[in-house]
């Protein structure tokens, strides 16, 4: 029976930036899931088993790493609830670091391990991977969770940032949210000119880093709109159109390379901000059917997708599974069991968060 629209508790969300909080988890997961499928279709046998008919759905694919602005976004919105409790500067970097750092290390110390083992990596590269500061160093091969790296920076500096964004001046003119607006507006148009400084002028530095760049904007504008979030602002509609007009534009623009390096970035971080808008609203008209619930399972264990999708990848390229045709097919049941490997792994670190988070007394 089809539910009746006027009784829909979802109704409330609708046009409403409470939606971003309420459909986190299935955001997540269905960022984590295109992740997932894009780091596939990256491997050359993979695309070549595309055929041209479908290209559309390859290219589509092919996007997923926008996925990844799409996690940033929501983490920002997510410490604004974290933050705003006022908690000691202490105990909220402590907690952040536990639910980062520890999970990580559960996944990568076996494969660090190993790498060094066989010789593939020194005694060096192996504590700076260890640490996650091989990313800023340029050091990436064979090991890249620059993700890891990027998060652990931003939330280091996400105090600064909502000290900054949302800071009382009783000398201020402007009303408090304009000004905290336009607060946020100087910290995205300072990061973004630095991104485009350091693009045009040290292109070695760039290579490095960019794929932080674009996203400690994304990073900055989630701390924002968390804000618009917890007090359940409305949005207007004009937003979803808008971000429709992105969406369309994301395949000649972005995947087209018809804008170069930097700007190619931003546009799909644009667009990241854009699908979180979209995804929102498709899930409530959608509720009938349940899609969301089905990526909200993965939703909270999705940051264990992303490290651990990374490793399989990996070991599955030097597989005779990769070379012996059928490479899409066999990554696919790689990482279903991939996913049920981190699905595990999540339960497992949930004694350990217990123990590190629990309350100190006295």
């Amino acid at each position: 029976m089809r539910q009746n629209s006027t009784t829909n508790p979802l109704n409330q969300y609708k046009l409403n930036y409470a939606s971003f909080s309420y459909f986190r988890n299935a955001i997540y997961g269905f960022a984590a899931l295109w992740i997932v499928v894009f780091h596939g279709v990256l491997l050359g046998n993979i695309r070549d088993e595309f055929d041209p008919a479908i290209r559309l759905i390859r290219d589509s694919i092919d996007m997923g790493n926008i996925g990844v602005d799409v996690f940033v976004f929501l983490s920002g919105i997510c410490l604004y609830f974290s933050y705003s409790k006022k908690p000691k500067l202490g105990s909220f970097y402590h907690k952040r670091f536990v639910r980062v750092y520890i999970p990580y290390l559960i996944m990568v110390l076996p494969y660090i391990i190993y790498f060094y083992v066989t010789g593939e990596i020194d005694l060096w590269l192996t504590i700076k991977t260890i640490l996650t500061i091989n990313t800023w160093t340029g050091e990436i091969d064979p090991i890249d969770f620059w993700y890891v790296s990027a998060i652990l920076v931003f939330y280091l500096l996400y105090p600064l940032i909502y000290r900054f964004i949302f800071r009382e001046k009783k000398s201020e003119k402007a009303p408090r949210k304009k000004a905290e607006f336009w607060r946020m507006m100087l910290l995205v148009a300072i990061s973004f000119a630095v991104s485009v400084t350091i693009y045009y002028t040290l292109p070695d530095v760039y290579n490095v880093i960019s794929r932080m760049l674009s996203r400690f904007t994304v990073f900055i504008i989630g701390t924002y709109v968390g804000k618009l979030v917890k007090e359940g602002k409305p949005f207007h509609e004009g937003f979803l159109i808008a971000s429709v007009v992105i969406l369309a534009g994301t395949y000649p623009l972005y995947e087209c390379d018809i804008l170069p390096g930097v700007w190619s970035r931003y546009y799909g971080s644009l667009t990241g901000i854009a699908l979180v808008f979209l995804l929102s609203q498709f899930f409530i008209l959608a509720s009938e059917w349940k899609i969301d619930r089905f990526f909200a399972f993965f939703g909270p264990f999705s940051f264990e997708i992303y490290v651990l999708s990374i490793i399989a990848r990996r070991i599955y390229y030097f597989t005779p599974w990769y070379t012996d045709g059928y490479a899409f097919l066999h990554y696919m049941i790689v990482m279903v069991f991939t996913i049920f490997i981190a699905w595990v792994v999540s339960k497992i670190e949930q004694p350990i968060f217990k123990l590190l988070l629990r309350p100190r007394i006295g």
